[in-house]
């Protein structure tokens, strides 16, 4: 008679009637099946899982069960239940369907065994208990249940539940045999799979003991790879048909080994790795490490180069298609090809290419690989904090692998590529060592022709290969490395220049990227000034690119709609349609309007800028004299403004200022662009400049802008960075430049164009600047 009983799904364990089985039951369903059955007293149906499934449903179920009974339950802590259960009955399972005390029900009707011919089940059950005594007494390693078996007297049907249960079998023949109502079906399963698993371990002892009688004392470390070997004999797939094909392998092996153009000095020791590899078995661990090794050493270039185009005016050619201006860069690579034709075997320099975020210095790098002919590859050196990175894993660690200089050298396929390191004024160092010391053997022509990588343990050369460096800051860099680096500076573009690579370079790659035609956008000079002015103020390119990728996107939907068939941006109006209000504004006279407001100039990481300088006073609690700063300025600047209000007080005489001026007052200087870091001597004149300008009541000329460090004598002495901060005073539109004197020189750097648009002040003391700078 069917009944609904809760649904116990079984992922690990097929329960038979008769038998004992521990199960953990994980689903808050199962879980809520077993609180049910002790709660009701009345039985549940555990039914094998179709797949190890968390919520099955119906038909994740087999339709066959066996009825159960909890007879212990252990409640843990995370809120799983392991539960003793003993098999009643097998049963038939259907109509599953879930239930919200239950988790799932079924109905589950008794499926009673069948117990066919007497004589003929009374004598399986009798082999199956002879076989099963002889399968227990050759193994001593059977559990205890099936050991019981061969000393109490079971019923057939039950003895074959208890045979299949201990033995192991693919779980879907179990729930099969579960499914099997036939007695004698089911000890002929029982028979069979017992006479499989003696055939099995006989089979097994047989090759123990002939690979034991086949081994001496020093072979017992090959114990495990010969039993292997002896089972592959067994299964006909044995020495001599895998030997053969092993000895092939080997052979071919070595013979790519002393082809490879390895070093005399190490090719002996690869060649007995090879060997060695040979005598291994391929499922060993130790054989795919040395495969790995020597696959990576067959995988090197280390006789491969490529030839090199020394062709002056091609290299010439070439850096000018790719970029715009960089006269000093270019002229530096074409003094490297005539040193190259005179002297081919010439050690190649190591330039760092120094600068602001996006004036080429990658892509420069790219240019002069096309230039010369060579493969080109970049390692990005930031963030970088392992010195494993540059030098590679020992081949003891799992997972051991080269550092990026092999990797890149594996990817070029040849010994003399251009390789730039981006970044390297970002690497880190931690408890994993210093990869900047690691960079000294790679970067040091003295050193580099035997660059011993962990992994490879084999020196390579990298003596040919030209080493370009990139970084956006000198400071960063270690002194050891910064030694060895040929530095050449980026310092940024002009408004000019800005144009004329947005029209070589910038455009028609845009125009590319987003499948217009020349006709379907046109941008004239004058818009493009005014997206170079009013929405981009940098020292490189970057942006720019995004607002003309922005410019070209809005064309490309207008087309795609249908609204227009081409698109002409030729003025301000036009810019702000598509592109929004102007970010950037050159006046400055609006900004310097009263005493007390100067404009300095700045170096930052992304090139120059200026700096609004303010100061006010007001009156102070006391009698004495206060200074307070904001802005986040760092102590050398404070350290500045400091000296500038001292400087002031000591010649109060000579500008016209009385005791009463100071006495009482405190004084704020304030740096506005709160959120940025500053720091530097070099706003020492500015800082002077802007509290006489609140003093005396003067306002700064508008239209100056001033950099210099100050001395409490009121000397004016040179500060860096001057190119930087010239290009950022023409892009912010100031007409006039007061510098040190002693960076005079440094003027010669600065574009002509620049120098002929700016008036250039060049002071030597104090005196000078206030009478240049205030009105």
């Amino acid at each position: 008679m069917a009944r609904l009983l809760p649904v116990l799904p079984l992922r690990d364990t097929v329960v038979f009637p008769g038998m004992i089985a521990r199960i953990s039951v994980v689903p808050a369903e199962a879980v809520a099946a077993v609180e049910l059955h002790l709660q009701s007293g009345q039985p549940m149906v555990g039914v094998p899982l179709r797949a190890a499934l968390d919520q099955p449903e119906a038909a994740d179920l087999f339709e066959v069960g066996c009825v159960l009974r909890a007879v212990r339950v252990v409640r843990l802590g995370d809120g799983t239940v392991r539960v003793l259960v003993e098999g009643l009955q097998r049963a038939r399972v259907g109509g599953v369907k879930p239930d919200p005390d239950a988790g799932l029900v079924a109905m589950a009707r008794p499926l009673p065994d069948l117990p066919g011919d007497p004589a003929q089940v009374e004598l399986l059950a009798t082999r199956l208990r002879d076989e099963l005594r002889a399968l227990v007494t050759d193994d001593k390693t059977w559990p205890p249940a099936l050991v019981r078996l061969t000393e109490v007297e079971e019923p057939p049907g039950r003895l074959a539940d208890h045979v299949i249960a201990n033995l192991t079998l693919p779980w879907t023949d179990k729930v099969k045999l579960l499914d099997t109502a036939a007695v004698q079906e089911r000890l002929d399963a029982a028979l069979l799979a017992v006479g499989r698993e003696r055939q099995l371990r006989g089979l097994e002892r047989d090759v123990h003991q002939r690979i034991v009688r086949t081994m001496d004392k020093q072979q017992r470390d090959y114990f495990l790879r010969e039993k292997i070997r002896g089972l592959q004999k067994e299964l006909d797939e044995g020495e001599e048909g895998g030997g053969k094909a092993s000895w092939d392998d080997t052979t071919a092996l070595e013979q790519r080994v002393r082809e490879a153009g390895l070093p005399e000095e190490h090719l002996e020791e690869v060649l007995r790795e090879v060997g060695r590899l040979g005598r291994m078995h391929p499922d060993a661990s130790e054989y795919t490490v040395s495969r790995t090794w020597i696959d990576w050493l067959l995988a090197m270039p280390w006789r491969t180069s490529k030839p090199e185009n020394a062709d002056i005016k091609h290299a010439r050619q070439v850096l000018d298609e790719d970029h715009f201006g960089l006269e000093k860069v270019k002229d530096r690579i074409l003094e490297h090809l005539a040193v190259r034709q005179l002297n081919p075997e010439g050690q190649a320099p190591v330039l760092c290419f120094l600068g602001p975020p996006g004036v080429g210095k990658t892509s420069l790098g790219r240019s002069i690989a096309r230039a010369l002919g060579r493969d080109f590859q970049r390692v990005a050196l930031g963030g970088m904090k392992d010195e494993a990175e540059i030098r590679g894993h020992r081949r003891t660690y799992v997972g051991a692998l080269p550092g990026r200089i092999i990797h890149a050298l594996k990817r070029a396929g040849s010994n003399n590529p251009v390789m730039v390191l981006d970044e390297i004024d970002k690497i880190g160092r931690d408890y994993r060592g210093d990869p900047s010391s690691a960079l000294l053997e790679v970067l040091d022509p003295e050193q580099n022709h035997a660059f011993s990588d962990h992994y490879l343990d084999v020196p390579f050369d990298l003596s040919k290969v030209l080493f370009i460096c990139t970084a956006n800051v000198a400071d960063p860099i270690p002194a050891a490395l910064h030694d060895r680096l040929e530095i050449i500076e980026i310092p940024g573009y002009i408004q000019e220049e800005k144009l004329q690579i947005a029209r070589r370079h910038l455009i028609p790659r845009q125009r590319q990227a987003h499948g217009l035609k020349e006709e379907q956008l046109t941008i004239t000079d004058a818009a493009l000034e005014e997206v170079i002015a009013s929405y981009t103020r940098e020292a490189g390119v970057r942006n720019l690119d995004r607002e003309l990728a922005a410019l070209h996107r809005k064309a490309a939907r207008q087309v795609v709609e249908g609204r227009t068939a081409g698109l002409r941006v030729h003025n301000l109006d036009r810019l702000k349609q598509f592109l929004g209000p102007p970010r950037h504004f050159a006046e400055l006279a609006e900004r310097a309007d009263a005493p007390g407001i100067a404009i300095g100039l700045a170096w930052t990481e992304s090139g120059g800028d200026i700096l609004f300088i303010e100061a006010t006073r007001y009156r102070g609690a006391g009698e004495g004299v206060s200074l307070r700063l904001s802005g986040r300025l760092g102590e050398v600047m404070k350290e500045s403004a400091e000296a500038a209000l001292s400087l002031i007080r000591s010649r109060a005489d000579a500008l016209g200022l009385k005791p009463e001026d100071f006495k009482g007052w405190d004084f704020h200087v304030h740096v506005p662009a709160g959120a940025i870091p500053k720091d530097g001597p070099s706003a020492g004149v500015t800082m002077v400049t802007a509290l006489t300008s609140l003093l005396t009541g003067r306002r700064v000329r508008p239209q100056l802008a001033m950099t210099g460090e100050i001395t409490l004598r009121g000397k004016v002495l040179p500060v860096g960075g001057v190119k930087e901060k010239v290009l950022a005073a023409r892009r912010a539109g100031v007409h006039e430049v007061l510098l040190p004197r002693q960076n005079d020189n440094d003027l010669v750097d600065v574009p002509a164009a620049v120098r002929r648009e700016l008036t250039f002040h060049l002071v030597d003391n104090v005196d000078q600047v206030l009478k240049l700078g205030l009105e």
